[in-house]
């Protein structure tokens, strides 16, 4: 019988990308539908079922049952499909831990991000939903800014600290390069094979330079946001890292 899924996402957020990442490296299928922030949250707190909570995705609903947090879905993904598990057992917390320096560094990111979109109308235009007319997106940048400041609030993703964001990013980059530099060229794996640690991490450099459009589709405006030119020559070893793993375990869908 034939799973019913349905996977709430937010594009481009990385957290989303790990869980389409997660099940698509098992084939799973599912209908991929995109959250609008603030106007979404009612809806994704029912389909999630919690509604006193903050909810963020993505979230994935399978036969009205929901699973929270790229984490979770990933957990899901390796328990239900039979392509080589990216948890494989004794793995499993060394894992977490690379899941945990990835967040850590993503917070930083988030925070840079939604303060650069305050900055560009070329951002915020591209942010719009895509029924939104192109030539009516200009006129609707304010409600795009209070939008961004209200997700500020939500995530306490602070813009006046922008050191701190790119300090944060740099010391999970840093750990990474740590791990990467006795790796070969032909087994750069974080843990001697491919797993979820990779996902993360990879998905994490998405914050220094997005990956091309082949994998993630961006508009002009948005992967400038995304990419913090201040640190893309320094981490140009984890940028070709980033690319190797997509190259040899992601699969290129269309947005």
């Amino acid at each position: 019988m034939k799973r019913s899924r349905q996977l709430i996402v937010l594009h481009p957020s990385p957290w989303s990308e790990r869980a389409r990442w997660a099940l698509d490296h098992h084939g799973l299928e599912y209908d991929a539908v995109d959250h609008m922030p603030i106007v979404g949250e009612r809806r994704l707190r029912k389909l999630s079922g919690r509604q006193k909570e903050r909810v963020t995705v993505p979230v994935l609903v399978v036969d009205g049952n929901a699973h929270c947090e790229s984490w979770d879905i990933a957990l899901y993904a390796d328990r239900e499909g039979t392509r080589d598990k990216l948890m494989p057992a004794g793995l499993e917390a060394e894992i977490r831990q690379w899941n945990q320096v990835a967040d850590a560094g993503m917070g930083g990111v988030r925070a840079r991000v939604f303060a650069k979109m305050l900055e560009s109308g070329g951002a915020l235009d591209a942010s719009a939903p895509s029924f939104v007319p192109k030539w009516l997106r200009p006129a609707l940048r304010p409600v795009a800014r209070l939008t961004i400041r209200q997700l500020q609030r939500k995530y306490q993703a602070r813009s006046d600290e922008g050191a701190t964001h790119v300090m944060q990013l740099r010391g999970a980059l840093d750990r990474l390069r740590d791990v990467l530099v006795t790796r070969r060229p032909d087994a750069p794996y974080i843990l001697g094979r491919f797993t979820y640690a990779d996902i993360a991490m990879a998905t994490l450099v998405q914050g220094v330079l997005p990956v091309e459009d082949r994998f993630l589709r961006l508009a002009s405006a948005l992967r400038e946001v995304w990419t913090e030119r201040s640190l893309v020559r320094e981490y140009d070893d984890l940028v070709k890292w980033r690319d190797t793993i997509y190259d040899r375990h992601r699969y290129a869908k269309p947005n």
